[in-house]
């Protein structure tokens, strides 16, 4: 996929869920996918701009994997990834109580400023410690790529985040708050850099996905 068509297909995907709060599918495996700042955001009275990077790299994933995805499409001046009691979050919790996934993707954008490529927040490993060997074949794969990466700085993922509310309700659950650059997501000139960097997601999500297949029929 070209970055013109990533992108496009992030566009596309806004335009035929504007109206909604939130857009939310089902999908074929354990993992769910979310993307809560593809849209401008309100953050204690301040206006945040949308991370588009991060929703074009969570739907292209969530289209090759048939993972269950839900992404914030509209802007009503709150804050999915900090407000506490959010349609957003409840829904998210809601699919952990019917036991349809186990595993919690949350993708973010991080500003250009960052030296970092990718920061993976667990709130000091919490939302992970149930397979920490998944976090670690994660890191690894990036590392070896070459991609520049800082675990938990400058965001952790903590409780009021997304992946930390699931966790704080469901123990069993692994959650990673994932960041990429903007400057990777959103400039042309790096595609290539993306391209790399969603292989490297693309083929972690499918040794996850493989486990667990091999898991289910033991």
């Amino acid at each position: 996929m070209s970055y013109t068509k990533i992108h496009a297909n992030r566009i596309n995907f806004m335009k035929a869920n504007q109206e909604e709060d939130f857009a939310f599918n089902c999908g074929s495996n354990e993992i769910i996918i979310s993307a809560p700042h593809g849209v401008p955001q309100l953050r204690l009275g301040k206006n945040k701009v949308a991370e588009i990077g991060s929703l074009s790299a969570a739907l292209f994933l969530k289209e090759k994997h048939d993972t269950y995805f839900i992404a914030k499409t509209k802007n009503n001046f709150d804050d999915a990834n900090f407000d506490i009691d959010c349609p957003y979050k409840k829904k998210v919790n809601e699919v952990f109580n019917n036991r349809e996934v186990k595993y919690l993707l949350d993708f973010h954008g991080l500003a250009p400023h960052r030296e970092c490529d990718v920061n993976l927040g667990t709130h000091l490993g919490k939302n992970i410690e149930t397979e920490p060997e998944l976090f670690d074949s994660l890191l690894n794969i990036l590392k070896t790529n070459g991609f520049k990466v800082e675990v938990d700085q400058p965001f952790m993922g903590g409780k009021s985040t997304v992946s930390g509310y699931i966790k704080n309700f469901h123990n069993d659950a692994w959650t990673i708050q994932i960041e990429i650059n903007c400057k990777i997501t959103n400039n042309k000139e790096n595609y290539e850099k993306f391209e790399k960097l969603l292989e490297c997601f693309s083929n972690w999500i499918e040794s996850i996905i493989e486990k667990n297949n091999m898991n289910n029929q033991i």
